[in-house]
């Protein structure tokens, strides 16, 4: 039996419903806002993440300066070794060449060699003189195997030495070269904001003392080696001295540059590189921080001196002098309030 045919109100619902859903779906579009896209960084942060980034480079470049000097310094000693090694090798070869010649080259007339053998009295004389002859050649040749030796040592480690420092020196290059292709970035950048800097004292001049020294320094009292080290970095706040590239002073510091000076004032010796320093130190806690003790920002690639009372002393970034900062516990990297060892 066929089906009973629709009737003209079931056909027309049929038409309606879908119009009615689609309709529905676009109130829906309209009605439900768009995510809004990320917002892109502010010039401020921009330029904290470039200034970030050359604090990373440069320490990378102390590093490898570290590095590269000690075996430079190396290398200087292996060629000063090499030419005595070289000379002994030369005079064991000529002696050993004299008693050959002697042996077997000397003829008649000869105080030595085969002109003694022939001239000898007896068989026992002979004998001694073969003997003598033999002991002053295997000397000789003892002599020149161990110089030969000592040659060849000192060549190889120069070898694989003079290779390591092309490859320091490459590396050196090249942080270089990045560190001014972020800075051309950050010029860039500090240009858009009329040539304000990230932080800015409410407007003084840079190389004000207000600027550099807004509080006491040091800001709690210390004794011993500590007074002294504290009171050098202190003694950088005014006259200003500016953060330099790579610098150790007298007028320019980086951020290790800067705790290495302070320290060395009290007869510590601390390496012009984060990462040494870190490993120079020991962890303290927050709450037991001395004046004197450093303190680790930017992965361990920025370093201040501690002052007390929640105060710094550092060397920020490129176109800041010395200054105090508040010491910022938020971005402190983990473990990184550090004591000098043995203090």
């Amino acid at each position: 039996m066929a089906p009973p045919p629709e009737s003209h109100t079931l056909r027309r619902r049929r038409r309606v419903i879908p119009v009615l859903v689609a309709a529905f779906a676009a109130t829906l579009v309209v009605l439900v806002p768009a995510r809004p896209a990320a917002a892109a960084p502010s010039t401020d942060a921009q330029i904290q993440s470039l200034q970030n980034q050359i604090e990373t480079v440069v320490e990378e470049y102390n590093g490898i300066t570290t590095k590269l000097n000690a075996d430079l310094a190396q290398q200087k000693r292996l060629s000063a070794a090499l030419g005595p090694a070289q000379l002994q090798s030369v005079l064991a070869q000529q002696r050993v060449a004299t008693i050959i010649h002697d042996l077997v080259i000397a003829g008649p007339g000869s105080t030595s060699g085969i002109a003694v053998l022939l001239s000898a009295d007896s068989t026992t004389d002979i004998v001694n003189e073969l003997g003598t002859l033999s002991a002053i050649a295997r000397a000789q040749r003892a002599t020149l195997n161990t110089a030969t030796t000592l040659v060849g040592k000192y060549r190889t480690q120069k070898a694989a030495l003079d290779k390591l420092v092309a490859q320091e020196a490459a590396q050196k290059a090249a942080l270089a070269a990045k560190k001014r292709t972020i800075q051309e970035q950050l010029s860039r950048l500090v240009a858009l904001e009329g040539g304000s800097a990230v932080v800015n004292r409410a407007n003084l001049a840079k190389d004000s003392k207000a600027y550099t020294t807004p509080v006491a320094c040091p800001q709690t009292t210390t004794t011993g080696k500590r007074l002294l080290a504290v009171k050098k970095a202190c003694s950088l706040l005014y006259p200003i001295h500016w953060y330099g590239w790579g610098d150790a002073g007298p007028s320019k510091y980086d951020c290790s540059g800067l705790t290495m000076t302070a320290w060395a004032a009290a007869g510590v010796s601390l390496a012009h590189f984060t990462g040494d320093q870190w490993n120079e130190t020991y962890a303290v806690s927050r709450g037991s921080l001395l004046p004197g003790d450093l303190v680790f920002y930017n992965s361990r690639h920025h370093v201040a001196i501690y002052i007390g009372n929640g105060w710094i002393v550092q060397a920020e970034h490129t176109g800041e002098p010395i200054k105090e900062s508040p010491i910022d516990f938020d971005t402190v990297v983990s473990s990184g309030y550090r004591r000098i060892k043995g203090m």
